[in-house]
């Protein structure tokens, strides 16, 4: 099913991936143009290399980010619809959110419906207790407390929560096509570039800075290294202030 909201024919920018790429490029092909003009003395056999290693630590760097990206959004995006589900069984009507969660309850079970945002209760568990049946007792809810369930775990009662309950109901191709209550959280590439300035960033940046700075007084090609610091130094600022 695809994914609500978007248009695969639009793009999204991915910003840091294509930060950590360059900054990787960039990095390779400084040090192999600086390592091997000083030893060849040959400013065109050093840049003939620096493009090959800017190309290929460029490309590697662009893979592996980019297959970490995908198992984090992945994980993310779970989580993010799994947290959606919850609101979703909470604000709809006890009869809509037992209707939908039935259809994944096995047979032979005696089911108990408590959707909440916050965690159940030993109290809530106790309710469960009191009700005499013979069958397995299973408690399908979003959220229960340590405690409770392991209440419900003294008494043989089966608990089902959030992840149980969405993967029952992917599995069977269940889920809302629309969640109720689903608000638009898309974030502007502004806001997405300013989350990246930390102030963590601020010293190593500043430090980095400097030392291209200082580095560039005893180096045959200063000016690469003024222009690094320089923009180390800027960002260093960048961070600080915006943070």
């Amino acid at each position: 099913m695809p994914e609500r909201g978007n248009n695969p024919s639009v793009r999204k920018i991915n910003l840091p991936l294509i930060l950590d790429t360059a900054f990787a490029a960039v990095c390779a092909f400084l040090v192999f143009f600086t390592a091997i003009r000083y030893y060849t003395k040959n400013v065109y056999i050093a840049l003939g290399f620096a493009v090959c290693a800017l190309a290929l630590f460029g490309a590697l760097c662009f893979l592996y980010i980019s297959r970490k990206q995908n198992k984090r959004l992945l994980l993310s995006r779970n989580e993010r619809k799994k947290k959606l589900l919850a609101l979703h069984l909470s604000l709809i009507s006890d009869g809509e959110a037992e209707k939908l969660v039935s259809q994944i309850s096995h047979e032979g079970e005696e089911a108990f419906y408590r959707f909440e945002m916050a965690a159940l209760d030993e109290d809530d568990v106790a309710a469960i207790i009191k009700r005499k049946c013979d069958r397995q007792k299973t408690l399908y809810c979003c959220k229960i407390s340590p405690e409770a369930e392991l209440l419900a775990e003294d008494f043989g009662i089966k608990t089902v929560k959030i992840d149980g309950i969405y993967d029952g109901l992917e599995e069977k191709n269940l889920l809302p096509e629309k969640f109720a209550y689903e608000k638009n959280d898309k974030i502007s590439l502004a806001k997405r570039i300013r989350a990246r300035f930390t102030r963590k960033l601020c010293a190593p940046l500043f430090w980095s800075g400097a030392a291209l700075l200082a580095m560039s007084y005893f180096t045959f090609f200063p000016v690469y290294y003024i222009i690094s610091g320089g923009i180390l130094l800027i960002l260093s600022a960048v961070a600080l202030v915006i943070n």
